[in-house]
């Protein structure tokens, strides 16, 4: 087999991970359900991958956002300095919220996630946790002697993001009178990030 069939049959069994987890989800994989999907040999899953949990993660590697842009946010962490820390983490929330809205892969992992009963969901977290405090960091020296704790700020960001496009997600987007399908609600969205951030940050001048 020649590299551009590897590589196709590698985006066969990645894609068919997917499916499988859209329609029936995590708890459904099997080898053989894989392998059926992409109309491969199962013995090609072992050959590419080496076992189930390395093809799912490359499947979760692709639509999870922090794993997504992984190496670009590690990097980011470590050019980031004092000054620019507000305008980073605005930005990489803004992102975040913009990706999010628009990859229905990436809410049913993190509807998976949330479900606390896949194991591998767990280490996935955890990366994302390594990711967010490397670039919390930055932001420490700003609110070292105040009384705003701009983690906590940052966590009910990300999780007033995650909840505010999986809430909306079966009922037409809409919530709190924001519709989430038009550039108005996507907006309103965006700049009260940005809003946020910039109260937290003068809050402890």
């Amino acid at each position: 087999m020649n590299m551009k069939d590897k590589e196709q049959t590698k985006r066969k069994l990645i894609d068919a991970v997917g499916v499988i987890i859209k329609n029936k989800g995590i708890k459904a994989l099997r080898i053989s359900k894989v392998a059926r999907e992409a109309e491969v040999d199962r013995k090609l899953i072992y050959r590419y991958f080496g076992n189930l949990n390395n093809l799912t993660e490359a499947y979760i590697a692709e639509n999870d956002y922090w794993m997504l842009f992984a190496d670009q946010l590690n990097k980011l962490s470590d050019e980031i300095q004092d000054d620019d820390a507000k305008i980073i983490v605005t930005e990489v929330l803004q992102d975040m919220f913009k990706f999010f809205l628009k990859e229905e892969e990436t809410q049913n992992l993190i509807l998976m996630e949330l479900s606390g009963t896949i194991p591998m969901m767990r280490s996935i977290h955890n990366v994302r946790e390594d990711i967010g405090q490397k670039i919390l960091q930055k932001t420490d020296a700003h609110f070292k002697n105040s009384q705003t704790n701009f983690r906590a700020v940052a966590a009910l960001l990300v999780g007033g993001i995650y909840y505010t496009v999986l809430h909306t997600k079966n009922n037409g987007f809409n919530f709190a009178g924001l519709d989430l399908k038009s550039k108005f609600g996507v907006d309103a969205i965006l700049n009260t990030v940005a809003s946020v951030v910039d109260w937290a940050f003068a809050a402890a001048l």
